[in-house]
């Protein structure tokens, strides 16, 4: 459902290759009838908002990102992606050979995560990242973007949350997307750049500090599910940290006005093998969180005789399946 034309600040999200789905949702944006006044991206949001900040075609971005994400040179480090995400007991049962085979693969690769846990500043090495930021982005400062672009990470050294509009434009996507553990901090005018996304996944209230007509917030998080087994202390640890993203972005519907949930959450950070499905995503929540909003105003107008009030919307619509 399209609407009158109107300028919008969209905040985007942290989620690994669920941010994917992020180009599908500026797509339905424009097509609805949003002129998009500021990108806010925090980790992928901070890849996908300056994709979009360039000022190409959002259909040729798209283009762009599944070209290279699908080519040979991407799919070495997808290899590598999968291995810090790789368990056991995600296996299929196997034959006993397999089986005692795999357990002791898993020990084997489990030792060298670990070593590299301890002794280097990320399991990946940071010139994967460089590579993947180099082949998409060019090489110019935040400020030469068509549109205006804030790029959100946490500086290790102050220990404060940064919002990056100045400074050169790959640097600083890279520490926004630099997830700790996985991929080292990045350097950045006398800060180390980390990725906050953990912590703040969706910056909705730094996309507030612009004030801003409308907020757009697209949420690329990981579904809150149930869970049986809590057997393990990082298995704990880990359902904490969901917990604690969950009840953040839950926080985040009350300062935007426009909420976007593509049904990605079942995906994995690092399947970005599943681009189209993922931009096919973000069209589908795109267009019921639009028509939602449409529909919600004429309803308030008939009931109240005066203008929309803020949206909430959460819309959230399986990507028919993807192709």
């Amino acid at each position: 459902m399209r609407s009158k034309q109107r300028s919008a600040t969209v905040a985007l999200g942290a989620g690994g290759a669920r941010g994917v789905a992020h180009l599908g949702a500026i797509e339905e944006l424009q097509r609805g009838g949003f002129t998009i006044e500021r990108y806010v991206g925090v980790s992928i949001g901070s890849l996908a908002g300056a994709l979009a900040a360039l000022g190409k075609d959002i259909e040729e971005v798209q283009d762009q990102a599944v070209a290279y994400l699908s080519s040979p040179e991407f799919q070495r480090h997808q290899a590598r992606f999968a291995t810090t995400s790789a368990s056991s007991e995600e296996r299929i049962e196997e034959s006993a050979f397999l089986s005692w085979y795999n357990r002791l693969s898993d020990y084997w690769n489990a030792n060298r995560l670990l070593t590299r846990l301890f002794r280097r500043p990320g399991i990946l090495s940071g010139l994967i990242m460089e590579e993947v930021v180099d082949q998409l982005l060019p090489d110019i400062d935040i400020s030469e973007t068509a549109t205006p672009l804030s790029i959100v990470a946490a500086d290790l050294r102050s220990g404060r949350r940064v919002v990056l509009d100045r400074g050169p434009l790959r640097a600083a996507v890279r520490g926004s997307a630099a997830i700790p553990g996985i991929f080292p901090p990045v350097e950045f005018e006398g800060m180390l750049l980390s990725d906050i996304g953990g912590l703040d996944s969706l910056a909705v209230s730094v996309a507030r500090t612009f004030k801003p007509s409308f907020i757009v917030a697209v949420d690329v998080g990981t579904e809150m599910l149930p869970v049986s087994d809590m057997s393990t202390s990082m298995g704990v640890l880990r359902r904490m940290d969901q917990i604690g993203e969950a009840l953040f972005r839950e926080q985040c519907d009350c300062d935007a006005d426009l909420i976007v949930r593509p049904k990605v959450g079942h995906i994995d950070w690092f399947a970005f093998d599943r681009a189209e499905a993922l931009i096919e995503a973000g069209r589908a929540a795109t267009v019921a969180a639009l028509d939602n909003r449409h529909k919600r105003n004429l309803w308030n107008n008939l009931l109240y005789s005066r203008g929309p009030v803020r949206d909430q919307s959460r819309a959230a619509v399986d990507p028919a399946e993807s192709r």
